[in-house]
């Protein structure tokens, strides 16, 4: 997900929420977390993308070599 609003390759919502293996009202759903959590991710009807509006992200990480340690 991050990938995509960072290159602003996420299509539309539908198309977007397809990528992503998830329905459109749980994209709508994730989309709001990320706003809720302080990340400023607006939408281009023009490009018809997700973008992030500043340097703010979200980054996951699991590193399963500290798992199996």
């Amino acid at each position: 997900m991050d990938s995509l609003i960072a290159m602003k390759a996420t299509g539309p919502p539908d198309e977007f929420a397809y990528k992503m293996n998830l329905s459109r009202s749980m994209l709508f759903e994730t989309l709001q977390e990320m706003k809720r959590m302080g990340v400023d991710i607006r939408y281009s009807a023009i490009r018809e993308s997700y973008y992030y509006a500043d340097s703010r992200r979200i980054v996951i990480k699991i590193d399963k070599a500290l798992e199996e340690s």
